[in-house]
This record gives C-alpha cells, structure tokens and sequence, in this order.
C-alpha cells in the first residue's frame, strides 16, 4: 500500500461485510467478508486507479508519509492580562517561577482529565530525570496553609 486507508463495517440489506477506503485516491476502495479481503483490494484497486491515472494524465497524489510528532517543551500562550496578573500573583506567593506554575497546572489538569476519563495524557517515564515535576495539589494545599498563617497574623495585629 502506498496510502493511508480507513477500515470499517458497513450494514446494507442486513449484510455486513467490511470496506478499506484510500483517504487520498478519491473513490477507491476495496470491500470483503473481512477486514484482511477489503485491504488486499484495495491494495489491488489502489495499483489499477495509479495506471489509469496515469493512461488519462489525472494528476497523482504524492505518497502519505506519517512522521512522529516532536515536542521541543516550548509553546506560546496568550492570556488576558488580568489571567497573567494573577497568576504571576500567586506563583510569587507559591515561590516559584510563572513558568514552573503554569506547567504544574498544565499538569494537574492533565491528570484530573486522565482520571476521569482513565486514559493517560502523558506517560511518567518518558519524562526525563532532569525534568522536576511539583504537585500542583501539594502547592495549592501549601498555599492554603499560607493563607491561614497570614490570617492568623493579620488578627494578632
């Protein structure tokens, strides 16, 4: 194969068989009782749709090529000013850098998304060694012991 496909189960007349379908060859498409018959034509049809293709000069589309995504670690985020305000605000009280802030929210919001929906959205052990992941969690419940103490000065004054 050449290109990238679909396969799936189409119902006509109570009869369920499978289809391959090229996403870049535009009609082409094999069918059978299983999955492996509905690619193995389309394989076939994907060969005779070229040669015509090119017996009639209909143009061809370049070879699908699927690189695997690279994260560099670095994206641009825009915010309202009043957002970035008050999060510079309480990475300061927290005594960490905004970067190290957002990142632990990033993270944490990662992992209620995670489990509630019990999937991963990153995987622990592809994070390196140098890399220092803070508990969001643990921060706000320091921030909350913060606050207390804060308040309890404020009374004694």
């Amino acid at each position: 194969m050449l290109y990238e496909f679909n396969v799936y189960q189409a119902e006509v007349e109570d009869h369920v068989f499978w289809i391959a379908e090229s996403k870049s060859l535009k009609g082409c498409v094999g069918q059978g009782e299983t999955s492996s018959e509905a690619i193995q034509e389309l394989e076939e049809n994907e060969k005779e749709w070229i040669n015509t293709a090119k017996e009639f000069d209909i143009p061809i589309p370049p070879y699908t090529i699927k690189k695997p995504k690279t994260f560099s670690g670095k994206f641009s985020l825009r915010m309202s000013p009043y957002v970035h305000e008050k999060a510079s605000e309480t990475a300061e009280f927290l005594g960490v850098s905004l970067n190290q802030y957002i990142n632990d929210a990033v993270i944490h919001y990662n992992d209620t998304i995670s489990n509630n929906y019990n999937t991963r959205v990153y995987d622990h052990d592809s994070i390196s060694e140098e890399t220092k992941i803070v508990s969001f969690t643990a921060k706000c419940e320091s921030m909350s012991h913060k606050i207390v103490v804060r308040e309890k000065e404020l009374e004694e004054m």
